[in-house]
């Protein structure tokens, strides 16, 4: 397949086109496309979503992995990696391979799971590394998990956050947390700039979520863990933008019942899959950020922290692209079943027109396609 347009190439905007199947094979001034693209539409490497919670299995009653990763490519995501915490819990040899079939049956994306910590021997499996939560580090697998080369991605709070009351979630446990790991650790959705600050110290590398900068908790709707800080916290927060290595969403969808519980009692999270890529994008379209750190932000550093083929244009790498225009337009979510999230409404100026997917047309113009995504961790299939 050939698409023609201005694409990303060394940093900056380039006419020329770019041919692919699975993989990028070439790239040259002109050529014959197969798909015509609305005018002034760029051609970007497609998101790689490093912190999601696809539900599924049991919890298919909040979200499946179909509709998760539908909502995925309509967001420009062409790579999401599921966390462990769902039903049952993905941390054995067992479950590990369940999740894998569900995930290459149904996933509109490529994919990566984590394991939870685990007693069981997992390391030889194919997985992105392994998710690390506060009452995990009292645990005495903790241990076999530490002693891995591979990626471990700390939940920045510290056991005693667990407590019941949202008052236990302060904000000197989440740094506290940093000092209690050491390692190739990840730290993940970070509420505020001294986390990253301090992460960075730790020579880990970061992430922070988009709700974590522009939403306030005030509900059932907004409420996350860690939670989300107060104003002058999320105004700090922007800062981050030019320090962090990452963005994610943490994905994390609930049923609308579920919401409509009491606040001390309703399950945290929210649904945002689809959001990061245009509002990243719609930064950089308003020179907020420029376009070289909205890749590195969304595609390019989280390949390189995962080490999966992905997030730049070159040959040989994993034909994952998306196509953005210039379009205002105000955000809801499309194929999620989640139908309700505290960033409806926002203003966008970056749209997606078409995800694609190891050369697969994933999502065009509105309209998902059945196609199956792979394990970017499978090395047997990636040779």
């Amino acid at each position: 397949m050939w698409l023609k347009g201005k694409l990303y190439s060394s940093g900056e905007l380039v006419e020329g086109c770019i041919g692919f199947d699975r993989r990028i094979r070439q790239m040259k001034r002109e050529c014959k496309p197969d798909l015509k693209l609305p005018e002034g539409s760029i051609i970007m490497p497609a998101g790689v979503d490093m912190h999601v919670h696809l539900r599924g299995l049991e919890l298919s009653y909040k979200e499946t992995v179909a509709t998760a990763t539908s909502e995925a490519v309509y967001g420009g995501v062409g790579v999401v990696v599921d966390m462990p915490n769902t039903l049952p819990v993905i941390n054995s040899r067992s479950t590990i391979d369940m999740r894998l079939v569900e995930l290459s049956n149904y996933s509109r994306t490529d994919y990566g799971i984590y394991s939870g910590v685990t007693s069981d021997k997992v390391d030889d499996m194919p997985i992105a590394g392994y998710k690390v939560f506060p009452e995990d580090l009292e645990r005495e697998e903790i241990s076999n998990v530490l002693g891995s080369n591979k990626l471990k991605v700390l939940h920045p709070e510290i056991p005693m956050s667990l407590r019941p009351g949202r008052g236990n979630r302060r904000l000197w446990q989440e740094l506290a947390s940093i000092y209690l790991v050491k390692g190739n650790f990840h730290v993940t959705h970070s509420t505020n700039l001294e986390t990253v600050r301090i992460a960075k110290g730790h020579h880990f590398t970061t992430d922070l979520t988009m709700h974590h900068l522009l939403v306030e908790e005030r509900d059932c709707l907004t409420k996350v863990n860690p939670p989300i800080r107060d104003t002058t916290e999320r105004r700090r927060l922007i800062s981050a933008l030019f320090e962090v290595d990452a963005v994610a969403s943490d994905h994390a969808p609930h049923s609308s019942r579920e919401k409509e519980l009491p606040y001390e009692l309703c399950p945290p999270g929210i649904a945002g899959v689809s959001f990061n890529i245009p509002f990243i994008y719609t930064l950089a379209f308003r020179g907020v950020l420029t376009l070289s750190r909205a890749v590195e932000l969304t595609t390019e550093n989280p390949s390189k922290i995962l080490g999966i083929d992905s997030g730049e244009f070159a040959i040989g790498k994993l034909a994952n692209l998306v196509i953005i225009r210039k379009e205002r337009w105000r955000y809801s979510t499309k194929f999620s079943k989640v139908i309700h999230t505290p960033l409806d409404g926002f203003p966008l100026d970056a749209a997606i027109f078409s995800t694609i997917v190891e050369g697969k047309v994933a999502y065009l113009d509105g309209d998902v396609y059945p196609v199956r995504g792979s394990n970017v961790f499978d090395k047997a299939i990636r040779n």
